[in-house]
């Protein structure tokens, strides 16, 4: 009785976590389709890829200061959350080890900015967008996470958004002012980071932390990392590669697609993050029966997602952004839509199955190896197909991961 009891909560607190994170991604859905189309009218294509570019950059940025810790962090902390003394001392370890890379990839971008011409000409929007990096990393939310603190990152992620939306109709209203939007969108983030950083020490108190512990997290977090950048290419990548070698308005025109397509890939997350914590503590046989179950709804959410898209692609576009230009593109659309569908079930495997077996390396291979072939197809892509090419690479990265990730699953 009492076992049914236990059970009976921790699937209210999935549920619970869920609808939570739901909020999350709803915000980040609706809110970018008011914000973004507005962006795409004031700045114009060509101011608007410049900022999408340097918001592109910086996912890599963030990725590298992350270092894995969303995934191993958080099923740490899943793990001894009960113990006050362990979390404080973990939390502690983690969060210096943060500062660290934050410093390392400041540096990274300062030197960037002073080497690539691309950079180097729009070198107050990328360094002012490094913000955002330290706002994402300052806010525990693999800790909110592993201790199932849900409804704390649901209301600074609501909060950084919200106030990044407000601002921008307040402040941009022309091309010129296309510098206002880093700066925004890095001050939103800040806020939310600096409330959520402050309310996790309501949960811990003051560990020294261990250099040693720290050193290890680089050996152990490797393939995660390995990972998650490999992820970026193809997730946030694309649109960095487009305007280095296609210009500032391909990279504007593909990236007001991408978020589109991205708005929608993302409904999966809320419900992949709220099972994880749940999922990480059951058995392997009971995980890999549940990842069985969970294959034919996502599935076909997936096929109905993308189907949506190839259907009404024009008007959509027409409706979002009303521009003749992105909508001539409406075939580009219809081809990022599949992401839709490989992306779900790739999530399933990448960011549940995997990290709550604790597989990692059957994780990083197929990230690592759609990573290098998204890279090596975009590039020669865009030059010998333009904005086509880059979206045929993103979408052949998707399915080979999807191939393998599928693969090594049976293999369990």
């Amino acid at each position: 009785m009492i076992k049914k009891i236990k059970e009976s909560r921790k699937d209210n607190k999935v549920l619970s976590n869920y609808i939570y994170l739901l909020l999350i991604q709803g915000t980040n859905f609706i809110l970018p389709l008011i914000t973004f189309p507005y962006l795409v009218r004031t700045l114009h294509l060509e101011k608007y890829g410049v900022v999408m570019m340097a918001g592109s950059l910086m996912v890599f940025m963030n990725i590298f200061v992350d270092f894995g810790f969303n995934i191993s962090a958080t099923r740490e902390v899943s793990i001894i959350r009960n113990d006050k003394k362990k979390l404080s001392a973990f939390y502690w370890n983690v969060f210096y080890t943060k500062l660290i890379l934050l410093f390392i990839s400041f540096i990274i971008l300062y030197l960037l900015t002073l080497i690539v011409p691309k950079l180097q000409s729009e070198r107050q929007v990328f360094l002012l967008s490094f913000g955002v990096v330290i706002g994402q990393n300052i806010f525990p939310a693999w800790f909110f996470q592993g201790i199932e603190k849900m409804k704390v990152i649901t209301l600074m992620n609501v909060l950084a958004k919200i106030i990044f939306a407000i601002a921008i109709f307040l402040f941009i209203k022309s091309p010129a002012q296309y510098i206002f939007v880093p700066v925004l969108n890095s001050l939103g983030f800040l806020i939310a980071g600096t409330l959520g950083f402050l309310i996790s020490l309501r949960y811990i108190h003051y560990i020294k932390p261990q250099k040693s512990v720290m050193k290890s997290f680089f050996g152990e977090n490797k393939s995660l990392i390995a990972s998650n950048f490999a992820t970026s290419i193809y997730t946030s990548g694309n649109t960095f590669i487009l305007g280095l070698i296609g210009g500032d308005e391909m990279a504007g025109i593909y990236s007001s697609m991408e978020k589109l397509v991205m708005a929608f890939k993302t409904l999966y997350t809320p419900l992949y993050q709220a099972m994880f914590p749940w999922l990480a503590s059951k058995p392997k046989e009971k995980i890999i029966q549940f990842i069985e179950y969970l294959k034919k709804p996502v599935a076909l959410s997936g096929l109905l997602i993308f189907l949506l898209i190839f259907i009404f692609a024009n008007l959509i576009l027409n409706i979002v952004y009303n521009n003749k230009v992105i909508t001539s593109y409406s075939n580009v659309f219809r081809i990022l839509g599949l992401i839709a569908f490989f992306a779900a079930l790739n999530m399933m495997y990448v960011s549940l199955a995997f990290p709550a077996l604790k597989k990692y390396n059957y994780r990083m291979i197929p990230m690592v190896t759609g990573g290098v072939i998204n890279f090596i197809l975009a590039v020669a892509g865009a030059y010998l197909f333009g904005i086509y090419g880059v979206a045929v690479a993103v979408v052949l990265a998707e399915l080979s991961i999807l191939l393998m990730a599928n693969y090594y699953f049976k293999k369990l």
